[in-house]
């Protein structure tokens, strides 16, 4: 196996405007041959751990006034549906293909991490032109970095920020090569010195067939509940054991990510007086104990608290970190249970104390909050600044019982967002495909079967019986 120097390295796959409506058999369509190329290229590409792979998906899905920033809004449950898709999606290859998905998969190959991204961008949009990089250019920084209310990001920020890369893949189609140039156009300042991109970094892949492609940001007019436009509020939690943490877990802690509502740094340092001071925006999640998982299944494979609270903000960074400087050396944990990783992006850093980990991202405006849970409840009946409250199908009756109790402690009950599930069933199979892929993808995402296969390799055995 030949290996390179950017092993390391997270790769970058540039997924052009997604079909409307973004159903899974559509969804299926457009982006499974690009996906299936990349994932059969990455699979192998670093043997000492599992290969990083950032989806970015162009979509233009922020609404708002061009030039306020801080008005932005999304339509969450059609965003979460999209990276629901694709995480499925990504879930369904990975079964097929045997490579493994968990954050921190192994350190043998066949593992692939992957993280979908969401970038607010639409087809008309050209690179930034000298005048348009006058105005936004931080003054003190020279930084071309661009925030808004949301953790959404447009393509110019994500060009500055997210770098270097070991791989850049893009689609071969018209919407395929035209997002690459443009994106190239906004990153060349990046990709010059240690950072200088080769013609063998730059890959095209097969693309898919996409029908009606529309803007997936227009207004569903009467829409209500979760499909209404959300700007984002305060304080945002959920919670689960996040053992390995999978498709499934990303998908969870993106849906709550995108509930933010995030303040701009000049309205954390106004005086406490000011009615336009705010406080960070802060993003809860409550992991479960060690204690209340000792009778999970394989439990002697669970992993501790504060690795699985670790992995939690590793993921989270790069959705939240945004600097100039991009990721230097370290893109996310390596395998083993002691391994303490401070550098997703440029910047990270977990202040630990007993059961309760934080991290600040974009100079402080969010902080993300692990603590540890000893029962159903957590954070949500002992934290009475909280907003919203962000469920799973499998944990759909625990926002009622929340918010019961909630309201027998006399404090405002939690609007409660449901996140999809991730399916095969709408997934179609490819022409002559072992249906087996399907049967397998319950298994890869599930941390029950990713400890039943730890136990088998440590016994040797080709499968540990659940």
């Amino acid at each position: 196996m030949t290996t390179n120097k950017r092993d390391h390295l997270p790769s970058l796959l540039l997924l052009p405007f997604p079909p409307h409506p973004s159903n899974r058999t559509l969804l299926n369509a457009a982006y499974r041959p690009s996906l299936t190329a990349v994932l059969s290229k990455l699979k192998h590409s670093n043997p000492h751990g599992a290969s990083k792979l950032i989806v970015a998906v162009a979509v233009p899905i922020l609404q708002g006034p061009p030039y306020q920033l801080r008005s932005k809004t999304l339509l969450w449950s059609q965003a979460q549906s999209l990276v629901a898709g694709l995480y499925a999606i990504i879930s369904v290859i990975c079964a097929r293909l045997g490579i493994s998905t968990e954050i921190d998969g192994g350190g043998k190959g066949l593992s692939v991490d992957a993280t979908v991204v969401l970038v607010d961008h639409d087809r008309g949009r050209k690179p930034l032109s000298a005048e348009d990089k006058a105005l936004r250019r931080d003054s003190r920084s020279g930084s071309l970095i661009e925030t808004n209310n949301t953790v959404v990001v447009d393509l110019a920020t994500f060009a500055e920020a997210y770098h270097p890369w070991n791989y850049i893949f893009h689609v071969r189609t018209e919407q395929g090569i035209r997002l690459n140039d443009v994106y190239l156009q906004m990153a060349e300042g990046k990709m010059i010195g240690a950072n200088a991109i080769r013609q063998e970094q730059l890959v095209g892949v097969e693309g898919g067939l996409t029908l009606n492609q529309g803007l997936v940001g227009e207004d569903m007019a009467g829409e209500k509940g979760e499909g209404r436009r959300v700007s984002g509020v305060p304080v945002v939690c959920l919670g689960g054991t996040f053992d390995y943490l999978h498709p499934g877990h990303k998908l969870l802690l993106t849906a709550g990510a995108l509930l933010l509502g995030v303040p701009s740094k000049d309205e954390l340092s106004l005086p406490a007086t000011s009615p336009r001071r705010r406080e960070p925006c802060k993003y809860i999640i409550g992991i479960t104990g060690d204690e209340l998982l000792k009778n999970k299944k394989f439990a002697e494979y669970v992993q501790s608290w504060e690795t699985r609270a670790r992995n939690v903000i590793y993921f989270l960074s790069r959705l939240l970190q945004l600097s100039d400087k991009g990721w230097r050396e370290a893109t996310g944990p390596a395998a083993g249970e002691n391994n303490i990783n401070t550098a997703v992006a440029a910047g990270v850093h977990i202040d630990e104390k007993d059961g309760d980990f934080r991290a600040a991202f974009r100079d402080g405006t969010i902080i993300v909050q692990c603590v540890r849970i000893q029962d159903a409840f957590g954070p949500t009946i002992t934290e009475e600044d909280i907003d919203v409250l962000v469920v799973s199908g499998e944990t759909r009756s625990g926002g009622k019982a929340v918010n019961d109790k909630r309201a027998e402690q006399g404090w405002k009950t939690l609007e409660v967002f449901e996140v999809d599930v991730l399916n095969a069933d709408e997934i179609p199979e490819d022409v002559g495909e072992d249906v087996k892929a399907t049967e397998d993808f319950t298994s890869k995402i599930s941390s029950t079967v990713i400890r039943q296969q730890k136990a088998a390799q440590a016994t040797g055995k080709s499968e540990a019986k659940i």
